[in-house]
């Protein structure tokens, strides 16, 4: 049954993700071990859009913003770039633009901040690089690139300050994309970046690739991961880190998250931040179009030719 219905998806469906939000905490969920999220979905501009990966911080005054992944599923020509949205007082959408368009796919805007600076590291793995962006206020901007890590295509590179030292997790492209982690280490935000010894640290579809900041609750370091064991962005699986040394490293599943029932993009979940009670997440939902599931088959054909 269950080959069945991944079939059906893959022949008659077109997927589509989203971004939204939760009124809660990282805190909340932790203490209460809370599985299920009630999300309000922004609104999407047409059918072809898709948005995800969202990060989220505050402005100088106090507004939030979210940097994402703009593309879509079914127009082949529209790679990744990262937009900004900033939502107004009543948390809704009003300003959104284009903040990075590099001419090749990017997705997770991860942002760490640190001594009033706000920085961004998007995933490039086509461009072999892992890459370090200054936010810039004055203009919405990012600037002064630096290379972290070069000729390796990580995915989705999350950092976080653990014991006097930078700690960057990822896993990377190929046949284990899902499913191996690997961590590299630095005395400053900016680098040099040594890999683990163990690397990769962690072999797992269920709780590998990392799905958004890192987070402290109680004294204890929390890390989100994408739930690919059934498909990819099933769920997240928030892990609790045990051990992180240049030597070891060690997490422990802790909860796994997932969308209230009747969600309307109930069908995964893959990217979790938070900026005080708002908890920005995103999810995707399966359009039943066999025709333009047909059409597109059809364009990748003569594409591949």
């Amino acid at each position: 049954m269950f080959a069945f219905g991944k079939l059906y998806k893959k022949i008659f469906c077109i997927s589509q993700w989203n971004i939204g939000l939760c009124r809660s905490s990282l805190e909340e969920i932790i203490r209460q071990r809370k599985k299920h999220l009630s999300i309000n979905w922004f609104p999407l501009k047409d059918y072809e859009t898709s948005v995800a990966d969202p990060f989220v911080f505050k402005t100088p005054q106090g507004e939030i913003n979210i940097l994402y992944e703009d593309f879509s599923m079914v127009n082949m020509s529209r790679y990744g770039t990262i937009r900004l949205m900033k939502l107004n007082e009543r948390l809704e959408p009003a300003v959104n633009k284009e903040v990075l368009d590099t001419k090749s796919h990017l997705s997770y805007p991860f942002v760490y901040i640190e001594n009033g600076k706000t920085y961004v590291i998007p995933e490039s793995k086509h461009a072999r690089e892992t890459a370090c962006y200054q936010y810039n206020f004055e203009n919405d901007s990012l600037i002064n690139k630096k290379v972290l890590i070069d000729n390796l295509p990580l995915l989705d590179s999350t950092i976080v300050k653990h014991n006097n030292k930078y700690w960057l997790f990822a896993t990377m492209g190929g046949e284990f994309q899902h499913s191996k982690l690997y961590i590299y280490y630095a005395d400053e935000l900016l680098g040099a970046y040594k890999p683990h010894k163990k690397n990769p640290v962690k072999y797992s579809l269920q709780s590998a690739r990392p799905a958004g900041n890192f987070f402290y609750v109680d004294g204890a370091l929390y890390r989100p991961s994408q739930n690919c064991k059934a498909y990819y962005g099933k769920s997240i699986v928030i892990n609790k880190v045990i051990k992180l040394t240049e030597d070891e490293f060690e997490e422990t599943n802790y909860l796994e998250l997932t969308q209230q029932r009747g969600s309307r993009f109930s069908d995964g979940m893959h990217t979790i931040n938070a900026a005080g009670d708002v908890i920005i997440v995103d999810g995707i939902r399966l359009i039943f179009d066999p025709m333009l599931k047909l059409k597109l088959f059809l364009k990748k054909r003569t594409w591949r030719q």
